[in-house]
């Protein structure tokens, strides 16, 4: 799955503790990627440090097959080299379990509303 790296944009955390602590309460990743324990980027072995915000991409070529965005944000799990890595595009594991950044649908303590209009 690809997905555009949002760290840097300002929302703040949520009831948790930690955008990774959010994750692994909702993020629901796949048995396989649970044995894994590694940063959710298909190239990156580094250990899980980090929940990384993120939005769904659809690269170009996807686009003439039809498939459309998703202005949602998203948690993932993160190395803090990749959590580093600012606006940019990323090839994340499809079993990673995204976890939604809305923490009115999840632990339901923190940001109001849409976090995409949250300090961008």
């Amino acid at each position: 799955m690809v997905v555009k790296n949002l760290n840097g944009h300002s929302i703040a955390s949520c009831g948790c503790g930690s955008w990774l602590s959010h994750w692994r309460s909702y993020g629901k990743p796949s048995e396989d990627f649970s044995r894994r324990q590694s940063c959710s980027v298909v190239t990156c072995s580094n250990p899980i440090e980090e929940g990384g915000r993120v939005q769904k991409e659809v690269l170009e070529g996807m686009r003439a097959l039809g498939m459309v965005g998703d202005a949602s944000w998203y948690i993932v799990p993160l190395c803090s080299e990749c959590n580093r890595k600012r606006g940019a595009t990323l090839l994340v594991e499809n079993g990673c379990g995204l976890a939604s950044a809305r923490v009115e649908e999840t632990c339901g303590v923190g940001v109001i509303g849409d976090p995409t209009t949250q300090g961008t």
